[in-house]
């Protein structure tokens, strides 16, 4: 309907500098009538249209659809994509629907036989729509997945008013979506790229010419068996009939599909609802009558955009109504009367996410493409739908989007291992902790179980202290009680002791969550992880609630644990949870905790890099100055890079700086759900480094979770494999940060391309980096000394009168000599020349 829609805009992305606090773009499906992450986690999407057309959009990057105009056309994407997600400013969008624009897919060279409008498909090309499907349309896809937004494609042009099922129509629809759920490229993206069948299907008949209840059904059936049998798995988008505003005939004839929810549209004037009729009410009533699929399946709002009238000529709508002018949009309205009620049925219903027509109903591209500067489009009108959806997206943005893993809680800067949050909601995965049945009054076997200072061992027909309890439902139906009744008698429930049922981890990252409810009164409840030396490996103390009251009903809102740690030594581990009576883990009388959902799922180690063309989970990377989005792949920027010859990278993580004044480096630790906790001690964490190009250097640092330094290095990387993946890394250069770690807690580590050995910053450096190890050391340089057995950069060290002058480096990157001549260094190992050199 809004013909490619007056100025169709790029999706509003989500703004790589807030993806910690929004969301992730990780894979989506339809579970019941809402779309969840593959952790469970509801998802609600908000977001805009855009199409590359050249008309739409003003002519800003170019006058023709052609190869030579494809370059420009996925750069002016790029800076909108940039725009839309720009948080800082305000801008808050994690969808982008993307118009396989048929300027792209008809060949110029052939005649319109049919009006030449947007539903005239006489000049379409499959041939032009593979070519551009892979050089245009779904790289602009990719910048948009790049900058924190969910992609959804819907095909070339409008649909004709009437259509039949098997009619020319249809047969387009099925060619042009087996053309798209054939690429690999969409494949591979299935969970975060969606397809909306259809744009605006207004009458659809069966093949007898026939009103008929099965029409809808019997027409977009074949199209979606088309594209599930191509191997797509993504979610698809049915629309219905009237524009999209008639789904009544799918409630009782739906479609036939495990993984798809419903495209509508939404006007003023639609559902009974405008600036003269806006009870909320009533547009709930008459929004389920209309689409009664609401209560079954997802839906998303592909279109919607709405301003108030003002003086001037009108225009006729769709249906051949006048309509008065308004600011710009397609739909007339205010947002205090229209506006609002829409907003009502949204949040009534809470599974419609919802996308605006244009990116020029958001945001006010030219302020951005001229002056750089973001900001809502017609100066932010509260009673238009850009002010509206400035307010809305923001405060949407705080719940219901995807998670880099099972915790739901948004986070608030570095992780400090242990998080809490109202949801129920776990990470997918086998738990290495097995659940247990939602049966009452027993100890399931693997469980210590403390209780008045004696061990209580597992068995059934227990009706008293410590046991599984059963609920009537809500976040859990069965939990785990536990309490102290003294301070000085413990009491605990414990997994990972008992022989048969350890907890024997490897290298890599965990995530332990469960759900907490108080028995009665306020109690806390301590989680703790045991590493093999009976360390204390994190920990995290939270308030149990709900307060129970000691009754076995229905439970809401309890808390969510998600304790993330790092293993670096393999062995058995525990965990460990103890009710006490304060957020300092005093002990106290009678503190009873109700513990369910016990999960611990093995997150796999993200310091070694195996997807190639992944950003990876786990890692907070900056780009240009703004966040990456991780967990997804990407075709370009940072992300894993795989070498088909042997060295020390066969695999290792570009990281950037593109210019000196925006930041670019690549750090672990600080992800939500990914923390790297360590017990006191002292540590070596190494590497390897080459340059992608030129000569740039590396900066590595470590810090607490307060952002100290305890320790740093800056090394010349001279290998340079010069834009080459077909080439070796055996002399890739070698990097170690000593550093010692005070405490017990949470520390991180980053990396840096820099231009030189005092850290400056520069254009583009870049580097890629892998090879990554933690290990036990000493808090000295020589414990960076490496016997032959070990796989290193370093062929030989060289020594003192080997290499020419210049000035003289410590193992943390401090520079301890101007010169190595005539310097008096103690013995030891140091850096020259980006080079380790031995003093004796």
């Amino acid at each position: 309907m809004k013909k490619i829609l007056a100025f169709i805009g790029s999706l509003l992305l989500l703004p790589m500098a807030a993806l910690a606090q929004f969301g992730v773009v990780a894979p989506l499906h339809v579970s019941g009538n809402q779309l969840n992450d593959q952790y469970g986690n509801k998802v609600v999407l908000h977001g805009v249209m855009d199409t590359p057309s050249p008309y739409f959009n003003k002519h800003r990057w170019g006058w023709n659809c052609n190869d030579e105009a494809v370059p420009g056309c996925i750069n002016y994407f790029d800076k909108l994509f940039t725009a839309i997600t720009k948080t800082s400013s305000g801008a808050y969008c994690n969808l982008f629907r993307l118009h396989l624009e048929p300027g792209w897919t008809n060949d110029p060279n052939k005649k319109a036989t049919n009006g030449g409008g947007e539903n005239d498909i006489s000049r379409f090309s499959s041939a032009r729509l593979q070519k551009y499907l892979e050089t245009l349309y779904l790289p602009i896809a990719q910048k948009a997945l790049n900058h924190g937004l969910f992609v959804v494609i819907r095909p070339p042009g409008v649909c004709p008013q009437e259509l039949r099922v098997g009619d020319a129509y249809q047969n387009y629809l099925k060619t042009v979506w087996d053309i798209v759920s054939k690429s690999q490229t969409l494949k591979k993206n299935s969970g975060v790229i969606s397809l909306e069948l259809a744009n605006e299907p207004i009458h659809i008949k069966n093949q007898y010419g026939q009103n008929s209840a099965t029409a809808m059904r019997d027409y977009f059936q074949p199209i979606i068996d088309i594209i599930r049998h191509n191997g797509y798995t993504g979610i698809i988008w049915v629309p219905g009939t009237g524009y999209q505003s008639q789904y009544a005939d799918y409630d009782k004839y739906p479609v036939s599909d495990s993984n798809y929810g419903y495209a509508v549209h939404v006007y003023p004037g639609w559902y009974g609802a405008s600036d003269k009729s806006y009870d909320h009410n009533a547009f709930i009533y008459n929004f389920q009558k209309q689409v009664p699929v609401v209560t079954k399946k997802p839906i998303l709002v592909s279109e919607i955009d709405w301003s108030p009238e003002q003086p001037g000529t009108g225009k006729l709508n769709e249906f051949g109504q006048w309509v008065a002018s308004n600011y710009g949009t397609w739909g007339t309205a205010s947002t205090s009367k229209w506006g609002n009620a829409w907003k009502a049925v949204m949040d009534h219903f809470g599974n419609i996410s919802m996308n605006l027509t244009s990116v020029d109903d958001y945001i006010d591209i030219d302020a951005y493409i001229n002056n750089g500067v973001v900001k809502p489009a017609f100066n932010g009108m509260k009673e238009a739908c850009s002010g509206a959806c400035w307010d809305w997206y923001r405060e949407y943005a705080k719940v219901n989007y995807a998670h880099a893993s099972g915790n739901t809680q948004p986070s608030t800067g570095g992780n400090q291992g242990g998080s809490t949050s109202g949801s129920t909601t776990t990470p997918t995965g086998t738990s290495l902790i097995p659940a247990w049945a939602n049966t009452a009054n027993y100890i399931p076997e693997g469980w210590t179980v403390a209780d008045n200072g004696s061990q209580v061992y597992p068995g059934s027909d227990i009706t008293r202290g410590p046991r599984i309890m059963t609920f009537a439902g809500g976040d859990f139906k069965s939990a785990f009680y536990c309490r102290e009744i003294a301070a000085d008698k413990a009491g605990y429930i414990e997994y990972g002791a008992m022989d048969g049922h350890r907890l024997n981890l490897g290298f890599g990252e965990y995530l332990l969550t469960c759900n907490v409810a108080a028995w009665k009164g306020t109690p806390y409840l301590k989680v703790e992880v045991f590493n093999p030396d009976n360390q204390i490996l994190c920990s995290t103390i939270v308030n149990a609630t709900p307060n129970m009251d000691g009754q076995q009903g229905t439970v809401s809102k309890s808390k969510k644990v998600a304790l993330s740690f790092y293993v670096m030594d393999k062995g058995n581990y525990r965990v460990r949870f103890t009710p006490v009576a304060d957020a300092q883990g005093n002990g106290g009388a009678w503190e009873e905790v109700l513990v369910g959902n016990v999960s611990l799922i093995n997150m796999d180690n993200p310091l070694a890099f195996n997807t190639e063309n992944m950003v990876p989970a786990g890692w907070t990377i900056v780009d240009d100055g703004e966040q990456v989005a991780t967990g997804a792949l990407a075709g370009v920027g940072p992300r894993i890079f795989k070498f088909t010859q042997a060295g020390q990278l066969p695999t290792a993580l570009y990281v950037r700086q593109k210019a000196a004044t925006r930041a670019g480096y690549a750090e672990f630790g600080t992800a939500q759900n990914y923390g790297l906790s360590l017990v006191a001690g002292n540590y070596n964490f190494s590497y390897f480094a080459a340059a992608w190009q030129g000569a740039p250097y590396l900066k590595c640092e470590v810090f607490d979770k307060n952002n100290h330094s305890l320790g740093s290095q800056i090394i010349s990387v001279t290998k340079n494999v010069d834009r080459n993946l077909n080439t070796g890394t055996y002399d890739a250069n070698y990097g170690v940060v000593n550093f010692t770690a005070p405490s017990t807690g949470y520390y991180h580590v980053r990396w840096t391309p820099v231009a030189d050995q005092w850290g400056n910053g520069g254009d583009w450096l870049e580097v890629v980096l892998g090879h990554i190890k933690i290990s036990h050391g000493t808090a000295n340089a020589k414990s960076n000394q490496y016997n032959s057995s070990e796989t290193t950069a370093i062929q030989g060290v060289a020594t003192e009168s080997e290499v020419t002058d210049g000035p003289v480096f410590n193992l943390q990157g401090i520079q301890v000599a101007p010169a190595l001549h005539g310097a008096s260094l103690p013995a030891g190992i140091y850096i020259h020349h980006g080079k380790k050199i031995t003093i004796h």
